[in-house]
This record gives C-alpha cells, structure tokens and sequence, in this order.
C-alpha cells in the first residue's frame, strides 16, 4: 500500500494519520458499547421516591413542561422543595417531561445519554491535550464504567451531576481550542459553556482552577520563567473566577432564602473539618475498592481522633510525596490536586439540608484526578520496572472487566426504592433517615405493618423525629386505629407544633371520629403555616360543609382547586357543594 511511505508537510505518516483516526472512532465505539451495555438495566427501573418527587413525580411546575410560567419558575428561589439554585437542571427535567411526560424509561434513559457523552468528552479531552491514546482511553473507562459513578446515573434527580459535567468538559475543550489560538471569538464560548455549567449545579465553581491545573499540564503553559506570560495565564481566570464568586453568592442566598443552610451551632465547625479530612480518604478507599456503597452516609455525630489524624497525616504525606514528584511526572501532581480541590465544595464546610458524611455522587469529577494518577503514574511504574508488552494492556482489560461486573451488580439496587433501601439498610443499619424511608415506600405499597415496623426502628434512633411519628400515626388511622392515631399525631405535635401535614393529618382523624369543630381547628392552623396547602384547603371545605357552614366550605374548596386544579376528589366535591348549594338556594325561594 503505497500511502503508507508518504508523508505529509509535517512529517507525520498518512498511514498513521489514517490509523489514528480509525482508532479514535473505535475506541468511541467501545467505551459507547461498553457504558451502554452495563447501564442498559436502567430502563427497567422505575422512580425512587428520594428526591424523584422533588424533581419530577410530584413536581406539577416540572411536568407542565416548557411555558412562559414554569421558565420563570426555574429561574426563582420561591417555589422549591428543599433544593438549591440550579435553573438548567429544572429545565432540563420540563424537557424530558414535555417530551416523555412521566416514563421512568426515558428520563433514565437521558440520564444514561449525559453519561456516554461525558465518557466520550473525556477520552476526546485528554487525547487532544496529551495525544496519548491509550492513556485517555483508560481514564475513560474507568470513568465511565466505575461503581462510584452508579449513583449519578441511576438516580433521575442526579440529572444535575451528568449534565453540569457535560459542560465542564465541553468547556475545557472549548478552552483547548482556545489555547491552540488565543482570541476573544474563542473565549466567549468558554465563558458561555462555563455559564450553562454553572446553571446546571454550582458545583463547577472550581473549574478556573482545574484549567490552571491543566495550564500547568498537559497544555505547558505555565512557565516560571516567563513571568509575563504566567500572568497572563492567571488573568484569563479572572472573568470565569468572577463567575464563580457570582455563583457561590446566589447559591449561598438560595439556601439561606430556604432556611436549608445548617447552623455550627447543629453541626460544630471543628466536627465538619474533621469529617472532611476522613472524607477524603474515605473517597480514595471506595475509588480502589468501591464496596458498600450506599445512597445515603449519615453524618458522624462524632470521630475518633484517631481517624482524624490519620486522615490528615496520610493527606499531607501523600500531597508531600506527590508534589515533589511531579517535578519528574507532572500528571501526578496535577492528578491529585485536581482531586483534592474538585471535592471542595461538597466537603462538608458549609451544609445545607439533609447533609451526608459523602456521597458517591460528589465523586463524579474528583476521581477523575485519581484515575489520572493511576494512569500516568502506573505507565511511569511500569516502564521503571522494564514491564511492557501485552503484560499492561491485559491487566488494564481485566479491571474494566472487574469494574463493569461490580457496576453492573450495584446497578440493581437501584431498580425500585424497594430494592434501593434494603439493599442501603444492609450497609448503613443505624440511621433513621434510611429506616424512615424504608417505611414510606412500604406505606406506599400498601404494606402499612411492615411500615410501621421501620417507623418505629426510626424512632428508637430518634425519639424526636416528628416526621416518622406523623407516618406512624397515618399507619394506626389506615389499619382503623384512630384513637393510637390521634394520639400519636398529638405526640407528634408537642415535637414540632408548626407542622402543617401533622395538623392537617390530626383533622382528618378527628373527622373520623366525629369531633369536627376540633378538626376545623387543626385544618386552619395547617392553613396558618401554608396558606396555599391545597389538601387542607379541601379538607376544611368538606368539613365545613358538614357543619353546615355552606359558603365558607365553597371558598376552601375553590382554593383548593386553584392550587390543584387537576385533583380530580377536589373537582367532585367542588361540583357536589355548589349544586347542594344551589339547590338549597332553590328551595329557600320556593318556601318564600
């Protein structure tokens, strides 16, 4: 074949060139077949109810899909259930629902296709800056065939990680172009990409210092001794460091704005770092071997300061150890940083809501530093140690092997709640967050024993958990019990006196039980604390107009029907009270 004598103007052989280019798409096909294959279980899965339901099933604004008012929706603090600013995300979730509406399939499935593009992005990525192809190959499927990784895509409410890291990458490749040939035409895409990253989670704060990571290598644009040029690197930052503050600052507000942000006086600043340096090795240990692996890791009420200083004196060493090598292999420095400073923002310092000691989930971009690390540094080992041949490739094979065996088994906890917190309970067994959980999705399958089972193991961890004492309650009324059921609504009550759902579940139980004056009580105190609650609106209307009180219960039932006008109880009592007030306005003027 004669093409493969003849070189192009820069020397580079056609034969090769034609051959890189097959083995690009090729390696594509495989790391796409590969990641397909092992997540192909997900379109049998179904909703969870973790976060699901803030996100989609229950989400009316969401699954109205694309209009002017649920685009403002998006962009707004107010109308969210305990989550933060991340309009894009919100957005991306009324796509799929326009759409799909509410097929777990396919909203699973979007999940599955964000994932396969980033495993691509990131063998693209790496290879344009290294131009080592099978070192980016590698990297590439441990990311994309890693356990750790299940979480973010399995879970439909995750939608936030695989698309925020769609645009990180996209934007160092955007910010690749650019350092190819520096311009403004070629910076704004990189703002831009960085703009729509930050949308999606704000987690990509920390993007500027993963380009000057990057800077430093593969791009060898950082040079000490060119003091100008440095600089002019660090200020290309400064517009995307400025976002990232903006960022930070709305994010922040959004919290503050939910009353999501915790106290140190809850959870002590010192107990925080503490976790934060277990954390991190906590994070290395389930890359190297990710067993036990769960969806939920309670916060430590305390760490034995053995972990702690552990922990902190394996992470000095390893950052002493590593930073004086990277003078010789700069990729393990740089690996490692990468990891270290991605992780940041989900550390723990600052906390907000239901606040795990980690998740897997936050691990989705820093282990790509730690897979750089393994990558380059076990090349460098094994060229030291005079190990080549077949010999790498092989044991680079059996790995994925191994690792997609593992991600394929962890894959099927996540089939149904069911599944998700049996398999969780099995791991974390001391936690009332999972046992309440566990009791919800029982309840939600009619298994009101067995709920009440997990409600009462929640308890025992927590006696003041008012939630499950609410759940528990609304399990006695189902089986008939309605005099354990009041009782424990009013346990429930002394707790936390201003919860809406445990008042407007207490007046229902009154209802039953014939008292209704003191269920119209419960019923408005429930209005008090959400003067827009739609089922407490119903239920004070119906109870109303058994007292009588005919206009009165007509105005709660119109209000509960403008909250849901798709309720389809709240439509038929509605119709039934104003033909029965119609009729009684009927017969007055007749007896006239």
């Amino acid at each position: 074949m004669t093409f493969c004598k003849t070189t192009n103007a820069q020397g580079t052989s056609k034969k090769d060139a034609c051959i890189n280019i097959r083995l690009d798409l090729l390696i594509c096909l495989f790391l796409s077949l590969s990641v397909l294959a092992i997540y192909w279980q997900v379109r049998n899965h179904v909703f969870i109810n973790l976060d699901d339901n803030v996100y989609v099933t229950a989400n009316t604004t969401v699954q109205s899909g694309f209009n002017l008012e649920s685009v403002i929706w998006a962009f707004r603090f107010e109308g969210k259930d305990k989550t933060y600013w991340h309009p894009l995300t919100w957005l991306s979730h009324m796509l799929d629902c326009q759409i799909y509406g509410l097929n777990p399939i396919m909203h699973h499935s979007t999940n599955l296709i964000f994932h396969i593009a980033n495993t691509l992005l990131l063998f693209l990525m790496f290879n344009r800056m290294t131009e080592e192809i099978w070192k980016s190959a590698l990297v590439a499927a441990l990311f994309g065939l890693h356990p750790l990784n299940v979480e973010s895509v399995a879970w439909v409410a995750e939608r936030k990680n695989v698309l925020s890291t769609f645009f990180w990458i996209l934007t160092i490749l955007a910010y690749i172009r650019y350092c190819d040939k520096p311009g403004v035409s070629r910076y704004l895409p990189v703002i831009f990409l960085f703009v729509l990253g930050l949308l999606a989670k704000p987690m990509l704060v920390t993007l500027p210092f993963a380009l000057l990571l990057l800077d430093y290598w593969p791009l060898g644009r950082l040079n000490f001794n060119r003091p100008i040029h440095t600089l002019k690197v660090f200020l290309e930052k400064v517009p995307l460091l400025v976002l990232s503050a903006l960022s930070v600052y709305i994010s922040v507000l959004s919290h503050r704005h939910l009353g999501l942000i915790k106290s140190t006086d809850i959870v002590p600043i010192m107990l925080r770092l503490e976790n934060a340096l277990v954390s991190y090795i906590g994070y290395i240990i389930k890359t190297i071997f990710p067993y036990n692996l769960a969806v939920y890791y309670p916060f430590p009420e305390s760490l034995p300061l053995w972990q702690t200083l552990g922990s902190l004196t394996v992470l000095l060493g390893s950052s002493l150890f590593l930073l004086l090598k990277s003078k010789h292999i700069p990729s393990l420095g740089i690996g490692w940083l990468w990891y270290l400073g991605t992780l940041v923002p989900t550390i723990g310092i600052i906390q907000g809501g239901l606040w795990p000691a980690m998740a897997d989930r936050w691990a989705y971009i820093p282990t790509i530093g730690l897979f750089i690390i393994f990558v380059w540094g076990g090349s460098y080992l094994l060229e030291k140690w005079h190990c080549i041949g077949w010999k790498p490739y092989l044991a680079s094979v059996a790995l994925i092997f191994l690792l997609s065996v593992i991600t394929w088994s962890q894959l099927r906890h996540w089939e149904t709640s069911l599944t998700l917190y049996s398999h969780t309970l099995t791991v974390i067994n001391n936690d009332e967050t999972i046992h309440y959980n566990m009791g919800v999705t029982l309840s939600e399958l009619d298994r009101s024993e067995e709920a009440i089972i997990y409600y009462r193991k929640a308890l025992d961890i927590d006696p003041e958990f008012h939630a499950a004492l609410n759940n528990l309650a609304y399990e006695f009324g189902r089986l008939g019990d309605d005099t354990r059921a009041i009782r424990t609504y009013r346990q429930a009550l002394r707790i936390n006196p201003k919860d809406k759902n445990i008042h407007n579940n207490l007046g229902t139980a009154l209802v039953r039980e014939g008292k209704l004056n003191e269920a119209i009580e419960h019923y408005e105190k429930a209005l008090q604390a959400d003067p827009e609650f739609a089922s407490a609106h119903n239920n004070l209307g119906q109870t109303l107009l058994r007292t009588g009180q005919i206009g009165a219960g007509i105005k709660h039932l119109i209000a509960s029907f403008k909250s849901e006008p798709e309720n389809q109880t709240t439509q038929k009592s509605l119709i039934q009270a104003i033909d029965f007030h119609k009729q009684i306005k009927s017969a007055a003027q007749e007896f006239r």
